[in-house]
Order: structure tokens, then C-alpha cells, then sequence
């Protein structure tokens, strides 16, 4: 990332937040009515100190939350940013606390008697909250993937860590030194549970509807997983010049957000898809930003991502899965050879003209199936059964972790 680009970035966020505090109060007038008063029980709040472009994290677990409150327990979203929070009103009848105070929110849970307080990434802002002491501090990541931030050794500050199955206590107790292998507490994907919100939209007749989902660029060579940045262009253009294929795009949140490339090359394939989709509108090609991530998933033959998140759900959603890669992970060792394609060999593939052969295997997995090898992937990443259960262990999960801190 380039000087002007920091100094660009620091500039745009500095503007999110003046706009965020200048409309504070039109917002927080908005939600008074549906806070939960101060003798009221709230078993449960989820602590996000993040702006709008942060939102994707926190709006996957409303469904899980949302399941929680219709068990009977109270549930509480506490908000530090006034643009997120009236977003997430929009999707969600959750109340929600807007307030940058720690005092405020401190006296809040201490009226409301919470006994469980969740958080859903690694922000450096979720350890102001940390410091309250009593309730049950539980870390719950917004994905499962093979990505380095998934074994931060930030995951020690907190009583517990919320975790899919079995392959991330393994991920998580052979990168992280001295960490309790008690604290970690296995629920599966919740998210999967719940039926997308809408219709798949299939791809017309004699096409394979192929999804590619590429992760963001990162914000350092640790969490630099991105295909965008070097080959997502030239593969999407080649799958759109060949009849067999439907091509949905479907870009992370943040593409573009720290690096020029990644932003040139998301507008490069935004516009090669919008002239597909002209020359031919029978072919489905398409571009989703929008919705439920799943939703993409559940209505394509085959998935084309890297390494991320969307990666595991299409395992869980027993799609089968070409992953871009350009690191080694547990994950690449369990797929199929076929299934794993480096990012350096595509783009020698692309540079000699020469894609026949990974889209010809791209059609090949769509037409197969998730290989058993997937299949027991799917098993060991989310437990077997790996779907339909998730959101009953996670409510039996939260209310175990509540009542320990209640007795403790």
C-alpha cells in the first residue's frame, strides 16, 4: 500500500466518522423506544465497535441471535457507530444500543444482569469491553477459514471461543502456544442453518452456473489471500468467452478498500460481466454484492474462491470447490489435487493463453459432485451432521457459557 493510499484511507475514515457522529443523535432518538429498560433482563448482548463497510461481519450472527431471543433469553446488538447501527435496524428487530460511552454501556449491562457478552472479529476496540468483568467474554469470528487471522493470539483475552468443529481446535492449538484448549467450545456454522432469504437464480439451460467469490486484498502479506489482484480478471474473462459457463461474480465487502490493483481489477470485471451479460441475456451472467452469501452459493454448480470463508461454506453447502490459492493450508491438503489450483499457475496458464484445461475441470467437478474427499472435509471443518443443528448448539452453548459466569 502507497503513502497516498494510506493517507487516502486514513482520510476516507476519518470522514466516515465525523458523518457518524454528526447524525448520532437523529439515530439514537430512532432507537430509544426499542431499548430494553433498565430493569429488564438481557442475557445477552453482541459488542461491535465498527463502521457500515465493517457491517458483513456483524450481520451474519443476527439469525443465530435473533434464534437465541426466540428461546426465551434477551438479546441486546451494542453499537459504538451511529451509520452501522442505522443499518443493522434495517435488518434486524434486535434492539440496539447506540453509544460510544463505556461508561454508558458498562452501566447498561450492569442494570440488565448480562451475563454474555460476544464479539464477532478482532478489533483492537473490543478490548475496551473486555475490561468488564463477571459476564462471559466469547469470541465468535464472522467465518471459518484457513486465513492467519483465524489464529490471532488475541483469542486468549477472551473465556471463550466459539469454534465450527474439529478442524479449527486443531488450526487453533497448533499455531497458538500456551492456549487452553478448554476455552474453545464447538458449534458448527449456525449460518448454514438458516434457508437464504429469496430464490436461487438458475442458470439457463445447457450452462454451468459457476460462482466466483474472491476474497479481499488484505491489509498486509498475511492476509494477502486475493486472487483479484492477479488472476480473477483474466479467469472470469475466459469463463464468460466459453458457452458452457453462466458467470456470477460475487466480490468480498471490502475489495478495494486498501490497494489500487484490487480496485482496478474489481471495476475490470464489474464491466467485462456487464458486457456479457448484454451481448447475451439469456447467459445469467451477473454481478451480486448484495444479500445472503449463501444464498450464491445454494444456486451454483460450482464454486470458484480462494482461501476465506466462502470457501468453507461451499464445503458446508456441499458444493463443490475449486480454491485459488497461493499459500499452504491444512484445507488444499484434504481437497482433491484438481480442486487446488495455485495462483501462480493460473497465471502462467493465462499469460500462454492456455485456460482450456482448468475450465474443462471446472465443468468436469460441476457435472460430478463434491468428491468424497471434500465430503469428509465438510465433516471434519463442521461436524457430522454438519447442517440443520448448528443453531441449537449455539443457544446451548451461550446459555452454558452465561450460567458458568453467573455462578463463577
Amino acid at each position: 500500500m502507497s503513502t497516498f493510499e494510506v493517507v487516502l484511507r486514513q482520510s476516507q475514515l476519518m470522514s466516515r466518522k465525523i458523518h457518524a457522529v454528526a447524525v448520532e443523535k437523529r439515530v439514537a432518538r430512532t432507537l430509544r423506544n426499542n431499548l430494553p429498560g433498565p430493569s429488564e433482563t438481557v442475557d445477552f448482548v453482541v459488542f461491535f465497535a465498527e463502521g457500515p463497510g465493517q457491517s458483513y461481519q456483524l450481520e451474519q450472527w443476527l439469525a443465530p441471535f435473533e434464534a437465541l431471543q426466540r428461546s426465551g433469553h434477551g438479546v441486546c446488538l451494542v453499537v459504538m457507530n451511529a451509520l452501522t447501527a442505522e443499518l443493522v435496524t434495517q435488518r434486524t428487530g434486535l434492539p440496539v444500543l447506540l453509544s460510544r460511552s463505556m461508561e454508558r454501556i458498562e452501566t447498561s449491562l450492569a442494570s440488565w444482569g448480562t451475563s454474555g457478552i460476544f464479539y464477532v472479529n478482532n478489533s483492537q476496540a473490543n478490548f475496551t469491553m473486555l475490561r468488564i468483568s463477571g459476564p462471559a467474554h466469547v469470541h465468535l469470528s464472522h467465518g471459518e477459514s484457513e486465513k492467519s487471522s483465524m489464529v490471532s493470539n488475541q483469542l486468549k483475552a477472551y473465556d471463550f471461543a466459539f469454534i465450527a468443529g474439529r478442524a479449527a481446535r486443531t488450526r487453533i492449538l497448533e499455531a497458538i502456544p500456551r492456549f487452553d484448549p478448554a476455552k474453545l467450545v464447538e458449534i458448527g456454522r449456525p449460518q448454514l442453518d438458516v434457508p437464504a432469504a429469496g430464490s436461487p437464480v438458475h442458470s439457463p439451460a445447457g450452462r454451468t452456473r459457476v460462482l466466483y467469490a474472491p476474497t479481499w486484498e488484505g491489509d498486509g502479506k498475511s492476509m494477502a489471500y486475493s486472487s483479484i489482484t492477479t488472476v480473477g480478471a483474466g479467469l472470469v474473462e475466459a469463463m464468460l468467452a466459453d458457452g458452457r459457463f453462466s458467470v456470477v461474480f460475487r466480490p468480498h465487502p471490502k475489495t478495494g478498500t486498501w490497494s489500487a490493483t484490487a480496485r482496478r481489477e474489481l471495476s475490470r470485471i464489474e464491466k467485462a460481466i456487464e458486457a456479457a451479460a448484454a451481448g447475451d441475456k439469456d447467459a445469467g451472467h451477473r454481478v451480486e454484492v448484495a444479500g445472503d452469501s449463501s444464498l450464491s452459493i445454494r444456486g451454483s454448480d460450482v464454486v470458484v474462491c480462494d482461501i476465506s470463508a466462502m470457501a468453507m461454506d461451499a464445503i458446508g453447502l456441499d458444493r463443490p470447490l475449486m480454491l485459488l490459492h497461493s499459500t499452504d493450508t491444512p484445507m488444499i491438503r484434504e481437497l482433491d489435487p484438481e480442486q487446488a489450483l495455485s495462483l501462480d499457475e493460473a497465471a502462467e496458464d493465462l499469460l500462454e493463453g492456455n485456460m482450456r484445461d482448468t475450465l474443462d475441470t471446472v465443468a468436469r467437478m460441476a457435472a460430478g459432485g463434491p468428491s468424497a474427499r471434500q465430503r469428509s472435509l465438510r465433516d471434519d471443518v463442521f461436524g457430522n451432521p454438519s447442517l440443520g443443528r448448528a443453531t441449537d448448539r449455539f443457544i446451548a452453548a451461550a446459555i452454558a457459557v452465561s450460567g458458568a459466569a453467573t455462578q463463577a
